[in-house]
């Protein structure tokens, strides 16, 4: 996954990997196709998120000004692309994981050794930035256990080893990982980014209520124009739906992993039905 400048790049194949050969087939090459498809779509919501993110800190920091002549003080730094810093390596070694399941399912020699590596070497400092970010973000327990799982599926493949041995003896370590991942986008409304983004939502919608303080100084019409405006953008509202799908795609992730290995088609058709829902979300936020 690619944030901000780098999201062209999320379009390119992960140079070096194992890839997914055009002529592979059965479960697990399709799971590596809709890994790599939810991977980009995160992405994208993400963006979304982040740019939602923005507006609604700026507005309502005018807003504010607007009401009370009220200079804002500095405004808080973005939440969203720190924590999408986290899920970039983090979803990038799972789709590499998902490439060496499909390389090995079809008889090719697993790679990504390298780009795991490197992907590795940026998700710890990622996750440390989050610390500069006031808010419920994942516990050192939950750190711990998902950093030690993304250590473990950076390795490279043991010799010999088959699609079903890989998935299963990493199976524990893949859901550690995407655990460290849901917590940082918020398993619940209160922590994580949804958590952050949940207060500077509420800020925002009270600022918008806070114009209307404003609103006796003006002519009847112009309160009603001024309150029917209010009004639409916070019936408009509807926050955290984008978010909450991140974190149930990140879920689907686990079982589908274990379906991949296991070769099981309706395991990973349950998957490519949970890609097929956050597309759809996606293309309503956007």
């Amino acid at each position: 996954m690619r944030r901000g400048f780098l999201a062209v790049l999320a379009l390119l194949p992960l140079a070096g990997c194992a890839g997914v050969a055009p002529w592979a087939q059965g479960p697990a090459a399709d799971h590596a196709r809709l890994v790599n498809e939810a991977d980009r779509a995160i992405g994208q919501m993400i963006d979304h998120l982040a740019a939602r993110e923005r507006v609604e800190v700026e507005q309502a920091a005018s807003l504010r000004y607007a009401a009370a002549a009220t200079v804002p003080r500095a405004l808080p730094p973005p939440a969203t692309p720190v924590a999408g810093a986290v899920l970039d390596p983090g979803m990038d070694l799972v789709v590499i994981e998902a490439q060496r399941l499909a390389a090995l399912a079809n008889g090719a020699a697993a790679g990504g050794d390298a780009e795991a590596a490197a992907a590795l070497a940026r998700l710890e400092p990622a996750l440390g930035t989050l610390r500069g970010i006031s808010g419920r973000w994942p516990p050192d327990p939950v750190r711990r256990r998902g950093l030690d799982g993304f250590r473990a599926l950076a390795r490279p493949v043991p010799a010999g080893a088959d699609a079903a041995t890989l998935a299963a003896a990493r199976q524990a370590s893949l859901a550690a990982g995407v655990a460290l991942l849901r917590a940082v986008m918020g398993d619940d409304a209160r922590s994580g980014l949804r958590g952050v983004l949940a207060q500077r939502h509420a800020a925002w919608r009270e600022a918008q209520r806070g114009l209307l303080a404003g609103g006796a100084r003006l002519g009847p019409a112009e309160r009603m124009a001024l309150w029917n405006r209010v009004q639409a953008a916070l019936a408009a509202d509807g926050f955290d739906l984008p978010a909450s799908e991140v974190v149930l795609l990140l879920a689907a992730l686990v079982p589908a992993h274990a379906a991949a290995g296991a070769g099981d088609a309706a395991g990973v058709a349950a998957f490519e039905a949970a890609v097929a829902r956050f597309r759809a979300v996606l293309a309503q936020a956007r």
